[in-house]
């Protein structure tokens, strides 16, 4: 009787759904917020920052989401913390990059825990550029991980915001020389290089040390869907799913997580172990939250 009840018990455990940690989420100040309209998949935006963020901590109750990077500025992302301890700081360099040495010091004082979004490709540059070797060199030092924009961008994106932005640039091979000059360095390429999934992979087999979160893809549309999918399975294939994080980029969409969240657990060439590691074990290693 008792070995029936632990069993049952360990098959209802097992069956329970597993927390997640998404390592790539958005938070803003009144000041910065750009949301307000619907996506064109159907996820609405909140009006404002602050409902922004109360939708955003809501659908982390509803998902059992145990830790969530949010990217942002300082100001947004302090505001975020202060909300909700699960929230673990990330710095985006949106624009303009604050001096090295507030950099320093705002990761000492654990105001910046991972360094991300790196998106220096809607200006035209990559990791590998002399502005972010300062910055990556500080990450090595410290032990902070770094979350890079790779891939392409939404629609007219050239035209929209960023006339430097091309989606070459978003190629994970531009910043191969980055893993190989900081090779303590904890690094995620954001979108599984979306369109470059492939090359993505590949990196992933040469450079132990890699990660690649899902992004965007697993939401946004039907094209980038079949790139998460094509990269999924190629990561299995090749053995690398172990460093393939959960990460929704949900914007200024809040049901971005929701949706990621379905898409990736109605892929059923994935096992119940291998969603878990997506949406949570690798994550926690490469935060060194263990």
């Amino acid at each position: 009787m008792r070995y029936t009840l632990c069993l049952f018990l360990l098959l209802q455990a097992c069956w329970l759904p597993a927390q997640i940690i998404d390592v790539h989420l958005h938070g803003y100040t009144d000041q910065d917020y750009w949301g307000g309209r619907p996506h064109p998949s159907g996820a609405e935006s909140p009006p404002t920052a602050g409902e922004h963020m109360r939708q955003t901590i809501a659908l982390m109750d509803q998902h059992d989401i145990e830790y969530a990077v949010v990217s942002g500025s300082p100001e947004a992302t302090a505001q975020y913390v202060a909300a909700d301890p699960r929230f673990i700081p990330g710095y985006m360099d949106d624009g303009s990059l604050i001096p090295v040495s507030e950099f320093e010091q705002l990761i000492k004082e654990g105001r910046i825990k991972v360094f991300g979004e790196v998106s220096g490709v809607y200006r035209g540059a990559t990791l590998n550029d002399s502005i972010y070797q300062p910055y990556l060199a500080l990450c090595e030092e410290y032990g902070i991980p770094v979350a890079y924009h790779t891939g392409g961008g939404p629609p007219m994106t050239p035209y929209r915001c960023c006339p430097e932005f091309r989606i070459s640039l978003g190629d994970p091979f531009l910043i191969e020389d980055v893993l190989v000059r900081y090779p303590r360095l904890q690094l995620s390429l954001m979108h599984g290089g979306e369109v470059f999934f492939e090359h993505a992979v590949r990196m992933m087999t040469m450079y132990l040390h890699l990660y690649v979160d899902l992004g965007v893809l697993l939401w946004a549309a039907p094209p980038v869907q079949d790139y998460a999918v094509r990269l999924l399975k190629l990561a299995k294939q090749h053995g690398v799913l172990d460093r393939v994080m959960f990460g929704s980029d949900q914007m200024v969409w809040p049901g971005g997580i929701t949706k990621s969240v379905e898409f990736l657990h109605s892929l059923d060439f994935l096992t119940e172990e291998e969603k878990r590691m997506i949406l949570y074990d690798n994550a926690r290693r490469f935060l060194k939250l263990e």
